[in-house]
């Protein structure tokens, strides 16, 4: 056996010891069909043909910064162009009272750029906070999910489970969409 030949016959046994193979298993012919029964999870693209999600947060002293991308998973273009909508919810999923500014003094934000995505493409924006008490006499903001929609003024909204732990601060701030995220002030 020449040393390709074995190299070869290595690297199969090797996939088909780790459960790959290069052909499908047969079926059983009596298997039964399974009935469709209505799905409890998302579908794997929305009929708006985009999807929103978080991305983990970065805590350094006080700070923390988070990112969301849209993806268009549809089948068309997908046209944005400003600021993701963002609204901090409790544990029951009820809106807090939170002041959502455009950037930050944490990350400059060159503001909006129109963007069409083609299917597959994403944009990304950040969220800003600062987990900062001012003031002891109220109690701490903290936010168990974000409702996230691809504009400002409307869309349908996604849910994001993440702790965003305001201090009293009660601000957040927001990048516009973008293509490579927040670029720099010119």
């Amino acid at each position: 056996m020449t040393r390709t030949a074995l190299a070869a016959a290595l690297a199969v046994t090797a996939l088909a010891a780790a459960g790959c193979s290069s052909a499908p298993e047969p079926k059983a012919q009596s298997e039964p069909k399974p009935t469709a029964k209505p799905s409890r999870t998302a579908p794997a693209c929305p009929e708006d043909g985009v999807v929103i999600k978080g991305l983990p947060v970065n805590a350094a002293m006080g700070t923390r910064a988070m990112g969301i991308t849209l993806t268009n998973c549809g089948t068309r273009p997908y046209k944005i162009n400003g600021y993701p909508g963002v609204r901090v919810l409790d544990e029951h999923r009820k809106p807090l009272d939170v002041k959502i500014a455009h950037g930050s003094d944490i990350v400059d934000d060159v503001g909006p750029e129109p963007l069409t995505l083609k299917p597959g493409e994403h944009a990304t924006a950040v969220l800003m906070w600062r987990n900062r008490v001012t003031d002891v006499t109220g109690s701490a903001v903290n936010g168990a999910y974000l409702a996230l929609t691809p504009a400002e003024d409307g869309g349908r909204p996604q849910t994001v489970r993440e702790l965003v732990d305001l201090g009293s601060t009660g601000k957040l701030g927001v990048t516009a969409w973008h293509r490579e995220g927040p670029k720099p002030r010119r």
